[in-house]
């Protein structure tokens, strides 16, 4: 198996599990909610943000050293294999929520574009430093600080989708 693919099933076996257990706390804890009488919106608008956030980090932290390590195309198609199957969960907690339409097509778009310049990003210092020793590393620090300032602009994602930060 190429590395390639490896990194291809490995995408996808991470998004897969990342999905399951955000709909697995999702719906546990609507279960609890409607127990006590309460919305049920706020949790499906929690899901969105969590979901949101994890599969930003995912991606900061796995894109750049997979294009150093693979390639352009075959990071970029890694990168949305990872989140592409959050789809459907993202789709449900969206219906149960009060988020805004145009604010969720907003944060997926933003993902979608993040999964093709966090590529771009790592084949840059790929490309600086010439050396795959010192290039993954290097992109990897890369995804490590923008893990960092999506952590910082969390509050942002959060009024963005009307969820509590």
């Amino acid at each position: 198996m190429t590395p390639a693919a490896s990194a291809r099933r490995l995408a996808a076996a991470s998004g897969l599990l990342l999905a399951a257990a955000v709909a697995t706390w999702w719906l546990g804890s609507t279960r609890l909610v409607l127990l006590d009488g309460a919305d049920a919106s706020r949790p499906a608008a929690q899901a969105l943000l969590v979901l949101c956030l994890l599969r930003g980090i995912a991606l900061a932290l796995t894109a750049p050293a997979d294009a150093v390590r693979i390639g352009l195309v075959a990071a970029a198609t890694a990168a949305l294999l990872r989140l592409a199957p959050a789809w459907p969960v993202v789709v449900m907690a969206w219906s149960a929520s009060r988020v805004p339409g145009w604010a969720l097509l907003a944060a997926e778009a933003a993902l979608l574009v993040a999964a093709v310049a966090l590529p771009l990003a790592g084949l840059a210092v790929g490309r600086v430093l010439r050396q795959a020793a010192r290039a993954e590393p290097a992109a990897l620090a890369l995804g490590v600080a923008l893990v960092a300032a999506l952590w910082h602009g969390r509050a942002a994602v959060a009024a963005l989708l009307g969820a509590p930060a």
